[in-house]
């Protein structure tokens, strides 16, 4: 017979559960300790460990006198050499996480825009994925990525909940190159299946748009990426080597293709 989940877990997952949702968003305060009991028939203590546990996990911050408020989540994108959402992610500590929303193989001819910039002859057949990425479970992108059938011939849907750079490097000896490629970036209005889909309201979003390439030179990709305008910091420093632009999620008060 297994063991039953300790309560304060039962309370830290349901509300985890209601912030990736969407039900809790950044900034919303949670129920007190003592509504806590309440809601879930437990003691001071459960209720006060399973908020200790998510704060700890920077999912919430606690205010004495004020109580407990969903962190908001601000994505400060280091270096533009690595365009790997899943690795940065987990660089600075988070679990990247992503959802698939639509996939469908199509022609390049279905595709004006997308077909020029991966060098695309009209019967051409490419993948077309649509996905909301995730940082410890916040939505805070969305984003097209379009890859050549001719590349990757085989595609499991089941990992794009994960990442493809890791999979086309991991299962096709692929190794993406990091010293080629120019993004493009601009800021837009999130459109209303935009907002559906982040949770968002009325708001800007950072649009990067880029080519990525295998290191043998070959066109793997081409992406376009929204990020949610209030969770994202985009810095740029310089020294004597040049320019480093920066994009990278803390929970902080004031803070990413495939």
């Amino acid at each position: 017979m297994g063991k039953h989940m300790p309560k304060y877990r039962i309370i830290e997952q349901d509300i985890r559960s209601q912030i990736q949702s969407g039900q809790l968003r950044s900034g919303d305060r949670l129920m007190t300790e003592e509504e806590l009991c309440k809601h879930y028939d437990v003691s001071r203590m459960t209720a006060r460990k399973a908020l200790e546990v998510l704060a700890l996990q920077g999912i919430v911050q606690r205010t004495a006198g004020k109580g407990t408020f969903v962190s908001p989540i601000h994505v400060r994108k280091p270096d533009s050499k690595t365009r790997s959402f899943s690795s940065h992610i987990r660089s600075i500590g988070m679990e990247p996480g992503s959802i698939l929303i639509a996939y469908r193989v199509c022609r390049a001819k279905d595709l004006p825009d997308i077909a020029p910039k991966l060098c695309l002859q009209t019967d051409e057949l490419v993948h077309c994925i649509e996905r909301v990425r995730t940082a410890n479970g916040i939505k805070i992108a969305l984003s097209y990525t379009y890859i050549p059938y001719a590349i990757l011939p085989v595609l499991d849907v089941r990992i794009l909940e994960g990442s493809v750079y890791d999979y086309i490097q991991q299962k096709n000896n692929c190794t993406i190159s990091s010293n080629r490629g120019c993004q493009t970036i601009s800021a837009v209005i999130a459109t209303p299946e935009q907002q559906k889909l982040l949770d968002i309201g009325d708001e800007a979003l950072l649009q990067i748009s880029h080519p990525t390439y295998l290191t043998d030179g070959r066109l793997f990709e081409y992406s376009i990426t929204y990020y949610v305008g209030s969770r994202i910091v985009y810095t740029k420093s310089y020294d004597d080597s040049g320019d480093n632009y920066q994009m990278h999620p803390t929970t902080s008060q004031s803070e990413y293709g495939s």
